[in-house]
């Protein structure tokens, strides 16, 4: 309910930054314009129709809407009250899209039959990597509006196919880490996650001797599969070892087999997953 509420409420940001972006030259006012009402046309389409791929596009939108109020608000000095209202209905929106219960009811949404997913965390070094590379990409679009607003042709179309291409390149980096879930299932458990592993990695319940929490990983002979997320994870211990094969690196291209009799991975939320995995 809070992720409908905040992401309805983008649809006010036009008006009340209508005087900020009035002070904008035509061509820059009127991209402006398209891009807050197209992102968050394409905010309320995700909560309409909630899924991965929503999730992705939500989590996409939504910071770009942040982006684009901002960068308005600082071009044109414009620090009324309304701009002000409009930043922070844009800041509570990111919040709540990036929240660990919106990321688990979107994924729980786009399952399959009988089966609880539980989304799994980013870990730390690709978030910064992800907010470095979505930092880039709009800024290209920025600048890009922003040399063509100047008739500056030759740098605007520069960056414009910059942003293009980083368009193409990205949203399929992103979407990784919307599809990366430790999934319940009445036979066993999946831990899918194409970041870490190169193959789905699936254990029959009858072959699972105990799930569990663990607070500290270090010095831990557990197997690593959470793609290097520090914190609290959940463990799962097998009665016998069995196989999982690791995602390829530059050392070992192919990927890497491992056989495992207790592996962990870092859910969003760890206790609730524990309970709805041992129910």
């Amino acid at each position: 309910m809070a992720a409908r509420v905040s992401v309805i409420s983008l649809g006010l940001t036009v008006p009340l930054l209508d005087q900020a972006i009035a002070d904008y030259a035509t061509l820059a006012g009127t991209a402006t314009r398209i891009a807050l009402w197209a992102l968050w046309a394409v905010s309320f389409l995700c909560i309409l129709v909630p899924s991965c791929t929503a999730l992705t596009c939500l989590r996409l939108a939504a910071p770009s809407n942040l982006a684009v109020v901002l960068f308005t608000t600082l071009a044109t000095d414009s620090w009324s009250p309304r701009s002000l209202v409009s930043a922070m209905l844009s800041l509570i929106c990111v919040s709540t899209v990036f929240s660990a219960e919106v990321g688990n009811a979107f994924a729980q949404l786009s399952a399959y039959g009988d089966e609880r997913r539980f989304l799994l965390r980013c870990p730390t070094d690709m978030v910064i990597v992800q907010c470095l590379m979505w930092a880039l990409w709009m800024a290209t679009a920025i600048a890009a509006v922003s040399f063509f607003n100047d008739e500056n042709w030759i740098a605007g179309t520069v960056f414009a196919v910059l942003t293009a291409a980083l368009s193409y390149i990205l949203p399929s980096r992103f979407h990784r880490f919307s599809r990366r879930w430790l999934v319940g299932v009445p036979a066993g458990v999946v831990i899918h996650d194409s970041f870490a592993l190169a193959e789905t990695a699936m254990f029959m319940k009858q072959s699972i001797a105990h799930i569990g929490i663990e607070t500290n990983s270090e010095n831990s002979e557990t197997a690593d599969l959470s793609g290097g997320c520090r914190g609290p994870s959940i463990t799962i211990a097998l009665h016998e070892f069995d196989k999982v094969i690791l995602a390829a690196t530059r050392k070992n291209p192919g990927g890497k087999a491992l056989h495992v009799q207790t592996m962990r991975v870092c859910p969003t939320r760890v206790a609730r997953t524990l309970r709805e995995l041992t129910a």
